[in-house]
């Protein structure tokens, strides 16, 4: 299998191989970190050949950077690290088999990402309403933050998108060589049990099911899941199934950042899921300037894990959808959190390939924020955003987070914006 064919300073395979559909929302885009755009049941079957996606390919081919989202990775880049569209253009097989030159040319994806409704359990101080059901909720109730982030409304056609991706599905599945399920909480949705039902009566070799889990469900439903996708590999209908275990920080810290997570329900599912070695098992890091100060603490953990099963992977990703603002470690400068976050890559455990891939990625986070400078009004909106937070949820960030709140006081930034 070849790598993505086209070499040049701008260009990303995912622009044609990768599509995340958001029902809740009826959008879809080229990857989590693009801008979305509304999708029309009447064209539903163009889902990932849009006007906008059309002209990225376009710039894309041209050698330009084509901005909406894409700015991520030029950044990393700047700087030197290995961004996401450098890892995922040296994996081979992503190309889309009807991949054309001609930019206006529609391809097929191998890569469909749908995130179902938002309906979760968590309430995660990043995430955005179209992910969190309960942050939709409480913004409804109290407001939006500084940052302007307005409550959403589920769209009247979303059960009419869920059969139109799925009449989609039914037709494209044997093209496909990885379909991903996220949510919300994906655990908790009768779609994710749809979408295993249609997998079951068909057959792809070659395809690899996953979902994303803030793993905070009974263990009941986690061994549910376990046990259909056993049968499907068994019965050699899959390739492989994935569980990304989506995880920040350690202690009570990450208690506050994913506020709604038992941390010791967490770890008895990863320690049932561990127990089989046949299933792929990642965990998925979000980097925010809440996280940083434990993450060495859950990396130290998760490093004992991997004793027990080598297997599993790791990924840090850098905070964004819009809470980025707030929440993003650049607003404190480049010295604030270099210590930490070095002393996180120097003893990132390395057991695999893999590994080494992700390591890469964690010293592009390093090298990007090297680059930082303070940022006083961001400052502000997150001291601002974080006493809201305590109001609205009986919490104390100071007692957690001492910290920034030493930083805070002693450079005099209020909270008032």
């Amino acid at each position: 299998m070849s790598v993505f064919p086209i070499r040049n300073q701008a260009a990303c395979v995912y622009k044609w191989t990768w599509n995340t559909f958001r029902l809740h929302t009826g959008t879809s885009s080229s990857c989590h970190r693009v801008k979305a755009v509304p999708v029309s049941l009447e064209n539903f079957d163009q889902f990932h050949n849009t006007p906008e996606v059309i002209n990225d390919r376009k710039l894309m081919l041209e050698g330009q950077w084509p901005g909406r989202g894409c700015e991520y990775c030029q950044s990393v880049e700047q700087q030197g690290g290995q961004s996401d569209r450098l890892y995922q253009n040296q994996i081979p097989g992503l190309t889309p088999v009807d991949f054309s030159l001609d930019y206006n040319a529609p391809v097929t994806p191998k890569i469909s990402e749908i995130y179902l409704t938002n309906t979760c359990d968590l309430a995660c101080v990043y995430c955005q309403p179209c992910f969190s059901s309960r942050n939709n909720a409480e913004l409804k109730k109290f407001g939006p933050y500084p940052i302007g982030i307005q409550p959403i409304d589920q769209i009247s056609t979303r059960d009419q998108h869920f059969n139109a991706y799925m009449s989609w599905l039914d037709r494209n599945y044997q093209h496909l060589a990885r379909l991903s399920i996220l949510g919300g909480e994906p655990l908790l949705q009768k779609e994710l049990w749809k979408i295993l039902e249609f997998v079951a009566n068909r057959t792809n070799h070659n395809i690899e099911i996953a979902i994303n889990s803030n793993l905070n469900a009974d263990l009941a439903t986690v061994q549910r899941f376990v046990e259909i996708g056993k049968e499907l590999l068994i019965s050699k209908k899959i390739k492989r199934l994935d569980i990304c275990c989506s995880l920040d920080c350690w202690g009570p810290q990450v208690e506050f950042i994913r506020h709604g997570l038992d941390l010791d329900r967490w770890r008895k599912n990863f320690e049932y899921l561990i127990q089989h070695k046949w299933l792929s098992i990642s965990v998925h890091h979000v980097v925010t300037a809440l996280s940083i100060s434990t993450t060495n603490n859950m990396q130290l953990a998760i490093g004992e894990y991997k004793k027990q099963n080598p297997k599993i992977v790791q990924a840090y990703h850098m905070v964004d959808s819009g809470y980025e603002e707030i929440y993003h470690p650049d607003m404190f400068g480049s010295d604030f959190f270099k210590q930490d976050l070095q002393h996180l890559l120097n003893t990132f455990p390395v057991l695999t390939e893999w590994d080494q891939q992700a390591q890469l990625r964690l010293d592009g986070i390093c090298k990007l924020l090297s680059a930082a400078t303070v940022d006083p009004l961001r400052l502000t909106k997150l001291h601002a955003t974080l006493d809201m937070t305590d109001q609205r949820r009986g919490t104390d960030w100071k007692a957690l987070f001492p910290d920034l709140d030493q930083y805070f006081k002693h450079n005099r930034i209020s909270n008032v914006v």
